[in-house]
C-alpha cells in the first residue's frame, strides 16, 4: 500500500472531511518520517499509516475510531532507535561517572566538586577499572556502550551477565596487569578484585523477568547473577571482594513502579550476602503516565470491548491479571519502543498478528506459548 493510498484509505475511515484532512495530514506525516516508519517488527511493505488506517479500521464505530485516535495522537509514546542510543551514551557520563567520583572523594577526603582532580588522580583510575559492566539482554547494547566510552576498558565490558570460568580467568589476568600499570606496583592476587558491578539493560515496566519471589523461590536474570557469584566453586565467585562489593542495576528506561519493585527485592536479595544493591534509572516513565481509568474511561471501554483473550499465556499469569487489556502486569503504558512494544503497553497496541483483534504496532516475544 503506498502512502498515497494509506491516506486516502484513513480519511475515509474517518470520515474526515477535506478540512481535517489538511490538519491532520501533515501531523500524521511528520510522525510518521520522523519515527513511527522505523518501527523494526513491521512486516514487510508495511508502515505506520498503513497499519494505523488499518487498526481504526477495526472499530465498529465512527466515534470508536475517534476517541482512539486522539488517544494515539495525544498520548502515545513513541521512544526510537536514536533516543534509546541517547539514553546509552549519556549513561556512564551523567550517572555512573558521578557515583565513581563521589566513591573517591571520600577516599580522598576531598570535595566532590573538586572534579578535575578526581578524574585525574590515580584512585579513580583504580576504581574506574574494578568496575565491571555486564549486559542483561540484547536491549543493553554494550557494543554502544562501549564505543561511547573509550576510557573503559574493552576487557571489563560484557554483553552477557553469564560468565564461564574462562573468560573469568582471562578477565582477572587483565585486571591485574592493569592495575600494576595504574600503581606502578605488582599485587598480591587478593586485591585483585571488581568492587562494583553495573547490570545493563533498556526497559522494565514491571521488574518481574529481572527479579521476583516465588514460595520463597527467587528467579530472574539478576538472581541468576546472584547465584553464579555466591557459588564459591565457580571461578566467578573469586573475582570480586565481597566485602566491599556494590552491585548496580542500570536501566535506560523503566517505570517508577519497576524502579520501588527492583529496589525493595534487590536489596532483600543481596543482603543476604552483605552486598550493597541499588538502582540508576536513565529515564524514569512517571506514575501518571499509565492509562487513567477515571478520565480516559472512554478508550478504557474500547480496550475491553476490543480484546483476545488469547494474550494470556503461562507468562503473562506471572503478573497480574485481573484487567489483562491493560498488558502485562496491568502496566497501562502508551509506550513503544522502536525495536519492540513492551507487554506492559496496552494490548491494542501490539496484539499479536494472528489475533483476533489488530494491535497498532504488534510484537514479537520469545516468550509466548507455543500453540
Amino acid at each position: 500500500m503506498n502512502e498515497n493510498l494509506a491516506e486516502r484509505l484513513l480519511a475515509n475511515i474517518m470520515g474526515w472531511s477535506p478540512e481535517e484532512v489538511a490538519n491532520e495530514r501533515p501531523l500524521l506525516q511528520f510522525l510518521a518520517e520522523f519515527k513511527y516508519d522505523e518501527y523494526q517488527p513491521f512486516s514487510p511493505g508495511m508502515r505506520f499509516l498503513e497499519s494505523l488506517a488499518l487498526w481504526l479500521k477495526q472499530f465498529q464505530t465512527i466515534e470508536e475510531r475517534k476517541i482512539a485516535y486522539e488517544f494515539i495522537r495525544n498520548r502515545l509514546i513513541f521512544i526510537s532507535n536514536k533516543e534509546m542510543m541517547h539514553l546509552i551514551s549519556i549513561a556512564y557520563p551523567d550517572y555512573i561517572r558521578p557515583l565513581l567520583i563521589k566513591r573517591v572523594s571520600k577516599v580522598k577526603k576531598i570535595p566532590e566538586w573538586y572534579i578535575k582532580e578526581i578524574i585525574k588522580s590515580r584512585e579513580f583510575n583504580i576504581v574506574l577499572r574494578q568496575c565491571l559492566f555486564l549486559g542483561l539482554s540484547d536491549g543493553a547494547h554494550v557494543d554502544i556502550f562501549r564505543r561511547s566510552n573509550p576510557n573503559i576498558s574493552h576487557e571489563q565490558v560484557l554483553r552477557t551477565h553469564e560468565i564461564s570460568n574462562e573468560r573469568a580467568l582471562n578477565m582477572m589476568g587483565e585486571l591485574e596487569k592493569d592495575l600494576e600499570k595504574i600503581m606502578e606496583n605488582k599485587l598480591p592476587s587478593k586485591d585483585v578484585k571488581f568492587k562494583i558491578v553495573f547490570l545493563l539493560d533498556d526497559f522494565s515496566g514491571s521488574g518481574l523477568s529481572y527479579l521476583k519471589k516465588e514460595k520463597s523461590q527467587y528467579k530472574g536474570k539478576i538472581y541468576n547473577f546472584y547465584n553464579a557469584i555466591y557459588k564459591e566453586n565457580k571461578r566467578i565467585s573469586k573475582m570480586f571482594e565481597f566485602s566491599n562489593l556494590e552491585v548496580c542495576l542500570i536501566l535506560y528506561v523503566a517505570s517508577n513502579e519497576a524502579k520501588r519493585y527492583l529496589k525493595q527485592i534487590g536489596e532483600e536479595l543481596f543482603n543476604k550476602i552483605n552486598v550493597k544493591f541499588h538502582i540508576i534509572i536513565i529515564h524514569l516513565i512517571p506514575d501518571n503516565f499509565k492509562v487513567n481509568e477515571i478520565k480516559e474511561k472512554l478508550f478504557l471501554n474500547i480496550m475491553k470491548k476490543y480484546y483476545d483473550s488469547n494474550v494470556i499465556d503461562s507468562h503473562f499469569e506471572k503478573g497480574k491479571h485481573n484487567k489483562p487489556y491493560l498488558g502485562f502486569n496491568e502496566g497501562g503504558f502508551p509506550l513503544v519502543l522502536s525495536h519492540n512494544t513492551p507487554n506492559n503497553s496496552i494490548c491494542l497496541l501490539w496484539f499479536y498478528e494472528d489475533m483476533k483483534y489488530r494491535g497498532l504496532f504488534p510484537r514479537i516475544t520469545r516468550h509466548r506459548d507455543e500453540l
